[in-house]
This record gives structure tokens, sequence and C-alpha cells, in this order.
């Protein structure tokens, strides 16, 4: 018992306990991360991200602990104690490269991922470091921005989206389609798509589809159409 507790007294000091608490934080940072890419069935997952975090904090502890120490050892050794995270930075690029994949149609997919792995990195060199204010508000807006940018770009798309307009257009006849289409276009409506199909009973069904009209215009619309003597019926629709 005596043995047990000389062997526990050196971990349980407080220079240890720091470090133990900042290897933990970086474990729950890191796995928190992951977890997201987990729930997406993504190749990088809790494993992986608790891993690189754990990895990059260890090295950044290891690689202050060099410098301080050396530094005692002899005033002639001067290094830089954040030497070894620097080196994480540009590695952990060659695990990233890993999961972006580039598809047959130009595609590209996994840079997300490939992200979130330098993310990782990155909140366990801050963390090792000591900044775990930083690498807090770190993973809290890496999880904001991934949650939520997928609803703030369905949003953007809606509210960019073009209003189109359907007009149907039924004709006695199919020598009137030329006069109906340039007599839309002389009064500057836009059109972007035109269908026509022949009736059984000889008539013929027009659809244009426009660039948004504005409501106080649609009558004008109606009326201009049906100034045409073979314009049988006109319906117009909003999409």
């Amino acid at each position: 018992m005596e043995n047990s507790s000389l062997l526990l007294a050196p971990l349980l000091g407080s220079y240890h306990l720091m470090v133990l608490g900042k290897m933990f934080l970086a474990f729950l940072l890191g796995s928190i991360i992951g977890l997201e890419r987990e729930l997406k069935h993504k190749p990088v997952g809790i494993k992986t991200c608790a891993i690189i975090a754990i990895t990059t904090c260890t090295l950044t502890i290891v690689s202050i602990q060099a410098a301080e120490h050396y530094a005692q050892v002899s005033e002639n050794i001067r290094t830089d104690p954040m030497r070894l995270a620097a080196q994480v930075i540009s590695g952990i690029g060659f695990l990233g490269a890993g999961v972006i994949l580039h598809k047959k149609n130009d595609a590209i997919s996994g840079l997300t991922t490939a992200a979130i792995i330098w993310a990782a990195a990155g909140i366990g060199i801050a963390t090792g470091a000591g900044f775990i204010f930083d690498a807090l508000i770190a993973t809290a807006m890496i999880l904001i921005a991934i949650r939520f940018s997928p609803l703030i770009q369905r949003l953007v798309r809606r509210k960019g989206r073009k209003k189109k307009n359907k007009i149907i257009i039924h004709l006695g006849s199919s020598a009137a389609i030329a006069a109906v289409t340039n007599l839309l276009i002389q009064n500057d409506y836009r059109i972007e798509n035109l269908s026509v199909k022949d009736l059984a009973n000889g008539e013929v069904r027009v659809q244009v589809r426009c660039l948004a009209i504005e409501q106080s215009m649609l009558k004008d619309v109606y009326t201009l159409l049906k100034t045409e003597p073979e314009v049988l019926s006109v319906e117009l629709f909003e999409n």
C-alpha cells in the first residue's frame, strides 16, 4: 500500500494533474467534433478525431516541456517551444488529403471532413499550449458552422430563386403561335421556355414559361393575349 502511494504521489502533483486535465479536455473536444461526422456516417468519426486531438495535445505539451528543460540544462540551448506543434500543422494535411475524393462528374467530396481533421489537430494544439478558452470557443463555433450552414444555404437559395409565371394559351390553329410569341416579346415579357401540343379537336395548346411577372401586370398579359383573334383561352399560373 505504501509503495502504491509513493508511485501515485508524483502523478497527483499539481503539474501532472494539469497535464492530465489538458489531455482529457482534448479527448473530450475531439470526440464532440468527431461525433458530428459519425452521425453523418463519414469516414472520420469519434475515434479518429479524439486520437488526433490527444496526439497533437501531447506533442504540444512535450514540445513546451522540452524547450523549458533544455533551457535550464544550458544557457546556450534555446529552442522554440512550439516547434513540434508547427510540424504537426503541416503533417496533418497528408491525413486530410486521404479523405478528399474526386468523383467522375468532377465533383469533389470530403473537404469538410478534411477540414474537421485539421480542426481537431488545432484544438489539440490549443489545449496542449494552455489556451483552454480558445479551444472551447473554436469547438463551439465549428459545431455551429457545420450544423447551421445547410439551413443558411437553403434559406439563401430559396430567397435567390426567381419566381416564374406559366401561361397556357389555347389557339385555334398553329399559325397563331408566332404571332403570340412575338406579341409577348415585343411587350418585354421574357420567355424562358415554350412548349406546343396539338389537341384532338385541331386546336393547339401553347405553354409559355416567363420570368416573374408583377401582380399588377398579370391583367395586362391576359388583355394583351386576348386581342389576338386565334386565342381561345388564357390561363395564368405563378410558380
